[in-house]
C-alpha cells in the first residue's frame, strides 16, 4: 500500500539519519545567521556536524527583517557572495531580500554537508571531565506541552551556543555554575559599529568544550544589540567555524 510505503520511507530515511549523527565533531544549537554559516563552513571543511532547531523553520530573526519590513543588510557582501545571494547597494550598505537571505544560508550549508535537526530541543549539555561533550534533547513538541517525557543525548567534541539573545546553551551552564557569568547574561542598549564589531571579536570558546557565535556573544558578554544589520553575525559562524577547524 503506497501510504505504508511512504511511511516506512520516511521513517527508515530519518531514523537513520539520527543514529547516524549520535556522535559528532560539533552539534551547533541555533539555526540563526551564525549557526547555518559556522554549519556551511564545517560541514565544507570536512568535520562531522549537526545543527539543532526548535522551530518548524531554520534562519532565525532573518525571515523579519525590521519589523516584518523583510529586508536585512549587511556592511561588505563577500561572505554573502559565497552564498550566492544577490544584493544591491546604497549608501555603504548591501541590502537583502530576507527571504532569499535566509533560504540561500539553508540551502548552501545542506549542500555542504550540514545535517539540520528541526523541531529539535537542547533542553540540557552533558559535562564530563568538567567538559561540554554533547546536549540532551527532546522534540519541541514535547518541551512546548511540559509533558513528562525523557530526552535522549547527542554527543560531540565541541558544542556551539548560537542560539541569539537568549545564550540558551550558556544558561543550562550557569544554572549549575553561576560563578561563570556573576553578573548575569543580557545584551546592552544599541549601538551597530560596537555590537558589529564586539560579535566577531568575543566570538570564542567560553568553557572548555563549549564556544558561542551570534547574537549569544553580545549577550553574555553584554555587548549592545545591532538590530537588522547580519554581517557581523555571518562573520562571528565564519570565525567559530575556523577555530574548532584548526583545533581538530
Amino acid at each position: 500500500m503506497i501510504e505504508t510505503e511512504i511511511s516506512r520511507a520516511i521513517i527508515a530515511e530519518y531514523n537513520k539519519k539520527l543514529t547516524g549523527h549520535l556522535e559528532n565533531d560539533v552539534v551547533i544549537v541555533g539555526a540563526g545567521p551564525a549557526g547555518l554559516t559556522a554549519g556551511y563552513y564545517l560541514a565544507k571543511a570536512g568535520v562531522k556536524t549537526i545543527l539543532i532547531e526548535r522551530k518548524l523553520s531554520v534562519g532565525g530573526g532573518i525571515w523579519g527583517g525590521a519589523a516584518g519590513f523583510n529586508v536585512v543588510v549587511t556592511q561588505d557582501d563577500y561572505i554573502p557572495n559565497e552564498f550566492g545571494m544577490t544584493s544591491t547597494k546604497q549608501k555603504g550598505l548591501y541590502i537583502f531580500d530576507s527571504i532569499e537571505f535566509a533560504s540561500a544560508l539553508a540551502y548552501q550549508a545542506k549542500k555542504a554537508g550540514l545535517e539540520i535537526f528541526n523541531l529539535t530541543e537542547a533542553e540540557d549539555v552533558i559535562i564530563k571531565t568538567d567538559a561540554v561533550e554533547g546536549v540532551v534533547v527532546n522534540h519541541s513538541a514535547i518541551t512546548l506541552s511540559r509533558l513528562h517525557v525523557d530526552p535522549f543525548c547527542i554527543a560531540s567534541k565541541y558544542v556551539i551556543d548560537s542560539t541569539g539573545h537568549p545564550a540558551e546553551v550558556v544558561h543550562m551552564l550557569r544554572k549549575r555554575k553561576p560563578d561563570l557569568f556573576p553578573e548575569g547574561i543580557q545584551e546592552g542598549f544599541m549601538d551597530v559599529e560596537k555590537a558589529e564589531n564586539g560579535v566577531v571579536d568575543k566570538t570564542g570558546e567560553i568553557f572548555p568544550g563549549l564556544y558561542i557565535a551570534g547574537m549569544a556573544v553580545c549577550a553574555v558578554y553584554g555587548l549592545p544589540r545591532m538590530g537588522p544589520i547580519f554581517g557581523g553575525m555571518l562573520k562571528s559562524g565564519k570565525k567559530v567555524a575556523e577555530m574548532i577547524i584548526k583545533k581538530l
